[in-house]
Formats: C-alpha cells, structure tokens, sequence
C-alpha cells in the first residue's frame, strides 16, 4: 500500500515537470504523452479535495480534442475531466474549498486566474504554469435546479502532432477510455 502511494505521487509529480507549451511542445510531444500529463494532473488536482467534502464522483471523462490552432483536428491535447458532487454539509462553502484547491497549486508557483464566464453561482479557475505540460480549469457550482453543488476539474494536455481524429493512434487511446462491455 505504501509502495502504491510512493509511486502515485511520484507520477503525479511528473505531471507537473516538463516544460512551458510552445510551438515547438507540438512536435516533442505525442497525445500518448498529452494524455498522461492531462489524466495524471487531474488525479493530482482530485486528491487535494478533503474527502470530508466529497459525496461522489458524478461523472468523469478523457478523450482527445482538436487545439484552437488547428480546426482540422491534426493537432490534438488530450482532455481528462471529473465532476465531483459535494455534501450537502459543504455545499455552501464549495466555492472557498474550490479556491482553496487553486491555492494549493499557486502556492507551487502556477498562476491563477478566473474565467470571465464565471457567475455568482457558477465558478471557473484557470491554473497554468510554464514548468507543466498540463493546465487545470476548477468549476465550482452552487446548487441550481435539478443540479447539486459540484467541483469539476479538468485537465487538459498540450498540442501533439497526430494524423487526425480518425488516426489509428488517436482511436487507440480513445478506445482504451472506453468502458467494457462484458
């Protein structure tokens, strides 16, 4: 068990090494290693979460996008992302255990900033850092209706050269997010 955590956090540390996104992170990169960067930075960002606060984890998602600098979808990050519905007991609270969250990564150096689509009841942290090959959003949202107050954390990867969504590479990763159908 102790073994299992050393390697946990050694592997989410990686998620934070590397170097800043930049043209050139496009042709050094592959989606294989956008995706460990973005899935590894997500858990990383999860278990920093009190469990006291967490009722259960509502949905969560991987799969590859195309980048904003390329529509034509030959250049892809990954996108790794999990919605956590919180206690009752928290629920009004969730936004200061969600900037709590932002504050635990600023205070290792990554720079924070809120989304200008943010609301009084709907919440977006931007986290980036020059030193990762990742970036964190956190949505905090209060109770509206039909939903219940949740923390969503998404991670997304840098830029990879791939050979299109439909590339033998990009379906592969995909698949193995897929759940099985036994």
């Amino acid at each position: 068990m102790l073994a299992a955590a050393f390697v946990l956090v050694a592997l989410a540390g990686c998620a934070s090494a590397g170097g800043a996104e930049s043209p050139e992170a496009v042709s050094q990169v592959t989606l294989a290693q956008s995706k460990s960067y973005a899935q590894l930075l997500r858990n990383e960002a999860s278990s920093r979460l009190p469990e006291i606060v967490l009722k259960e984890v509502a949905q969560s998602s991987d799969v590859s996008v195309a980048c904003d600098s390329d529509p034509s979808g030959l250049e892809r990050s990954w996108s790794s992302g999990m919605s956590i519905l919180i206690t009752n007991s928290t629920a009004p609270r969730i936004h200061a255990v969600a900037d709590e969250l932002a504050a635990s990564f600023v205070a290792q150096g990554w720079t924070s900033t809120v989304d200008d689509s943010s609301t009084d009841t709907r919440v977006v942290t931007e986290l980036t850092s020059e030193a990762s090959l990742a970036a964190i959003q956190i949505e905090a949202a209060l109770k509206a209706e039909g939903q219940e107050p949740s923390i969503s954390i998404t991670a997304t990867g840098v830029c990879a050269l791939t050979g299109g969504p439909e590339s033998d590479e990009v379906l592969k990763l995909e698949l193995q997010e897929q759940p099985s159908q036994n």
